[in-house]
């Protein structure tokens, strides 16, 4: 068992087969890359009692099937990139993204039972940007408390082990994300904010279900992990011809390649057989035996909230009477509507917080 297949098997539990597959569509947008002159749904105010305000049901829509929103006309710039990343698919002279050294000892560290948290952050301590990191996740909406925390030792201590061990994932993708070589920073702000996003969304649908506030984030943090690929591809066709690929165009590419890419990220990084199941498949609709029902269920509500807020191809929903939403069992839920109308500027807080 490698490190990592240790560590987010400890966090996620017991890997577990299924037999689903399937080809999954996704894109990502964030708002301020196309943003609507009538009204943009991201992060406003939202009062639940106000029907024409809850973006959550869209006057005049009845879609309840997720859809993927992505177009597939594109140019000949475009399927030439296209080619390129599918003559990948295999692995062959790809180089995958590195797994942070600071990361991996602290995970090290968090296996052995003795470690104490005062050793986890020495080891933090060696790397500022694993510090600033930790400090800026400990003081985010999903962590911080009363006061400010300002020392790496109180850091850790508020955050806990299960959460540093999520944290080090989060600064693995990040460092992926933000590569050293300069890229487009629109494509950047894409993958990075619609990643934060669906760990936002699934942080929330966790409170709502059975699935635990770090598996789910973790899970929302990395499904979608194959556009990193994606992006340090276009970016070099980018700089090698000179040329601008358009948002549309980067998510249709998402669409076709990321689920192939997160497989090998997931290889590469040792990831659980349990992962890489819902990095491979996880728009396609679970059957009632899946063992990963639930996950499935939720990344799919997550990823129409994205679309229905800005963080993805947009596609309206009447996102309660979706398949998914109903079978997960969040009509019952108390103060549903209030934790969706607090949903968007909850998910921008912690993009402006963790960016």
């Amino acid at each position: 068992m490698g490190l990592l297949d240790w560590i987010l098997k400890s966090i996620i539990g017991n890997e577990q087969d299924d037999d689903d597959s399937g080809v999954s569509p996704v894109g990502i947008a964030l708002a301020e890359c196309n943003p609507s002159e009538d009204d943009s749904t991201v992060g406003r105010e939202v009062d639940a009692d106000a029907s024409e305000d809850r973006w959550w049901k869209p006057q005049g829509v009845n879609r309840t099937e997720y859809a993927p929103g992505v177009e597939a006309d594109q140019g000949t710039d475009v399927r030439a990139i296209e080619a390129v990343l599918v003559s990948h698919f295999d692995g062959h002279d790809l180089a995958m993204p590195p797994f942070p050294q600071v990361a991996e000892r602290v995970l090290q560290k968090l296996r052995d039972p003795r470690c104490s948290m005062s050793e986890i952050a020495a080891v933090i301590a060696g790397d500022q940007v694993t510090t600033a990191n930790v400090l800026r996740m400990a003081n985010s909406p999903l962590y911080r408390g009363l006061e400010k925390i300002t020392s790496l030792q109180q850091a850790v201590t508020r955050l806990g082990s299960t959460a540093v061990r999520t944290l080090m994932m989060h600064h693995s993708l990040k460092a992926a994300v933000f590569a050293k070589k300069p890229g487009d920073s629109r494509l950047v702000d894409l993958v990075w904010g619609g990643s934060l996003a669906s760990a936002t969304v699934m942080r929330e649908l966790s409170r709502l279900t059975s699935v635990g506030s770090e598996d789910a984030f973790l899970i929302g943090l990395l499904h979608d992990i194959g556009n990193v690929i994606v992006l340090r591809t276009v970016n070099e066709e980018e700089r090698r011809f000179h040329m601008t690929v358009d948002v549309r165009s980067f998510e249709y590419l998402c669409h076709i390649c990321h689920q192939e890419f997160g497989e090998l990220i997931a290889d590469a990084w040792q990831l659980p057989e349990r992962v890489k199941k819902l990095i491979r498949d996880h728009h396609s609709y679970p059957d009632p035996e899946n063992q990963l029902r639930t996950e499935r269920l939720m990344l799919i509500v997550a990823d129409m909230i994205n679309q229905m807020l800005g963080y993805a191809p947009e596609v309206q929903y009447d996102l309660l009477s979706t398949p998914a939403v109903e079978e997960l069992g969040l009509l019952n839920s108390p103060g549903l509507d209030q934790s969706l109308a607090e949903l968007p500027s909850k998910i921008e807080e912690v993009i402006k917080s963790l960016a």
